[in-house]
């Protein structure tokens, strides 16, 4: 079970990656470390009485040990298990890795719009759903788990689209953040300010909002579709009541953003349960086949 757990270990990091990111960012720390990249402002080592160029430095130790682990254990899942299934897990991880590395050198080495910057953390969620399927898969076989019996095909073509609805939501709720137009409501789960108050903000938020409730829905069905099959597919019908309970403390942490007027631990909450929500939906898609 040792690759297992390196299979774990290399999701953990990736999460990580993803919750230092939004401290940078909230922090106002991307530039910690200037504009040179990958040295810190010239030097090997952060200044240590600048916060900023900190948490700007140990956001990119992470990305690195992250990529480290990703590649080890990609290539230990590509010769040690040789399945079709694995080899486009393991062309997710990289390409998700990838992808991220070099738009968190974009931010630092030019400045980009908001749309740009709102698929930071939906690419470092590729490659994180990836490495919680690989270790879903290393699990099975060196459990020696009997093969899992396939559900409908159906059932498979709604999960991916409640997935692909999920990403949606992420990335509008990434440009929410990046653009700060969430900071101007107070009310929940109703917004109480008017369009002429918060001029076009009012559009964005409401928007959120209602990929919020899609949301809600879209986990209560799916859950009700896999109850059906419980019997077969215990592990997705157990997957299914999780991400009910992700997607009900979202909706609460969402509350908890307005209350708090969008403080760190609110937002870093936030953007938690929101990948863990990505993984366990993504175990989902790929495994109820």
């Amino acid at each position: 079970m040792r690759y297992f757990w390196l299979a774990v270990a290399g999701a953990a990091t990736i999460f990580l990656v993803n919750i230092i990111g939004f401290i940078d960012t909230l922090t106002n720390s991307a530039l910690g470390c200037g504009r040179g990249y990958p040295l810190c402002n010239g030097s090997f080592l952060p200044d240590f009485s600048d916060y900023h160029s900190v948490i700007e430095y140990t956001h990119r130790i992470f990305v690195g040990l992250a990529s480290i682990l990703l590649f080890v254990v990609s290539a230990i899942a590509w010769f040690r298990y040789k399945t079709k299934k694995i080899k486009w897990l393991v062309l997710f991880a990289i390409v998700g890795i990838l992808g991220e590395s070099t738009l968190g050198a974009l931010t630092v080495l030019m400045p980009l719009s908001p749309m740009l910057l709102a698929a930071h953390l939906g690419i470092a969620l590729i490659s994180f759903a990836a490495l919680v399927n690989i270790a879903y898969v290393i699990y099975v076989e060196e459990r020696k788990i009997q093969s899992l019996e396939k559900l409908p095909s159906s059932f498979t073509l709604f999960s991916w689209f409640v997935f692909v609805f999920l990403y949606a939501a992420i990335y509008f709720g990434g440009y929410v953040a990046k653009t700060g137009a969430g900071g101007a409501f107070r009310g929940f789960p109703i917004p109480t300010e008017s369009l002429a108050e918060v001029g076009n903000a009012f559009w964005v938020d409401v928007t959120h909002r209602l990929f919020a409730l899609g949301l809600v829905i879209l986990f209560i069905a799916i859950n009700r579709l896999a109850k059906k099959t419980r019997t077969s597919r215990p592990d997705i019908y157990r997957i299914s009541q999780i991400n009910i309970f992700f997607i009900l403390l979202q909706a609460l942490s969402g509350g908890l953003l307005i209350y708090t007027q969008l403080s760190l631990g609110a937002v870093l909450l936030h953007v938690s349960i929101l990948s863990l929500l990505v993984g366990a939906q993504s175990i989902i898609c790929f495994q109820s086949r």
